[in-house]
């Protein structure tokens, strides 16, 4: 810590605040938690500010003074702070998303050592977690850690607790997609994303099983009849797409209006499918949904047995629609 006046800042939330603990437990092992500071900006004046920083450390070489936020200082008051800064004594301002049309901000980019944190992509951020996980003695097997991204996004502070729970649960093995599914807090759209991924991987009984697996948990079965519907649309228009000679999950996205994750799920069923099974499949899926809507079938949401079977004989049709 060379400098004395620093801001720290940039999206990366999670990256920011393990810098922050890093500098604290290290300054606190050197020089002592009694010349350690932590403050909130909302709770500060320049005259409280300039209180703490002017002082000398106690019987140590150094003192820290840690400010969460960007402080309400115009422009002259920021450079104000960094002359009468107590030469044994580091200021860090921090602050994640702070309003950068203010004064402040533009200050303190000027006046003091700035260091930016942005957030890990691609190469970096599967790096970092494999690294995580090593710190638990744990590894990730072939494409785990590239589907846990997938499903939980690319936020750190999310990855970070994932990776924390499945490497305590997989002792002494490496961490699966088996792991992920297990564990992983799916919204009810990504469990639903799971099963037309079982369905487009060809993998019918255990798509039949994660069925009866939503059912139980509470899925309301109209919903998921509904959205097995939306997928059965899709694969339809996936399916056209790859028909035209169109075979780029990207281009059939643009060309077809298909959500790109839809489109790369249903590609490789598309490129299997017996034509003549999915055309079958649809007559049955509109007279089916026409009886329900109809009274042909009765099922309600008080005894929806007879719709439960019919997602059952979906699922079942959609696990043949492959060419043999």
């Amino acid at each position: 810590m060379e400098a004395q006046y620093y801001y720290f800042t940039g999206e990366n939330a999670y990256a920011l605040r393990e810098e922050l603990r890093v500098w604290k437990e290290q300054f606190i092992r050197k020089h002592g938690a009694e010349n350690f500071l932590q403050m909130d900006a909302s709770d500060v004046t320049l005259r409280t500010l300039l209180d703490e920083v002017g002082v000398a450390p106690f019987i140590a070489q150094k003192r820290l003074v840690v400010l969460r936020g960007t402080p309400s200082l115009d422009a002259e008051e920021v450079e104000k702070l960094a002359k009468l800064l107590h030469p044994d004594c580091v200021l860090v301002i921090a602050d994640s998303a702070p309003d950068k049309r203010t004064s402040a901000y533009k200050a303190l980019k000027k006046f003091a050592t700035v260091k930016e944190y942005e957030p890990l992509k691609g190469k970096q951020l599967l790096q970092w977690m494999t690294r995580m996980a090593a710190s638990y003695q744990s590894t990730f097997s072939q494409g785990a850690v590239e589907h846990l991204v997938e499903l939980a996004g690319e936020d750190q502070d999310v990855l970070s607790r994932e990776v924390e729970k499945l490497s305590l649960h997989a002792v002494g093995r490496s961490i699966s997609k088996e792991d992920i599914h297990l564990l992983f807090p799916f919204t009810r759209e990504q469990e639903v994303w799971r099963l037309t991924q079982l369905l487009a991987e060809g993998r019918g009984d255990q798509a039949l099983i994660y069925a009866k697996t939503l059912l139980q948990g509470g899925e309301d079965p109209f919903s998921l009849w509904n959205l097995l519907l939306w997928m059965l649309r899709t694969l339809v228009t996936v399916t056209a797409a790859v028909q035209a000679g169109v075979r780029q999950p990207a281009a059939i996205a643009s060309q077809y209006k298909v959500p790109f994750p839809s489109a790369r799920n249903m590609l490789p069923l598309a490129q299997r499918i017996d034509l003549s099974a999915l055309a079958s499949l649809v007559y049955w899926a509109a007279a089916t949904d026409r009886e329900l809507k109809t009274g042909g079938y009765k099922a309600s949401k008080e005894a929806p047995e007879e719709l439960v079977a019919l997602i059952d004989g979906f699922v079942l049709r959609c696990s043949r629609l492959e060419r043999k």
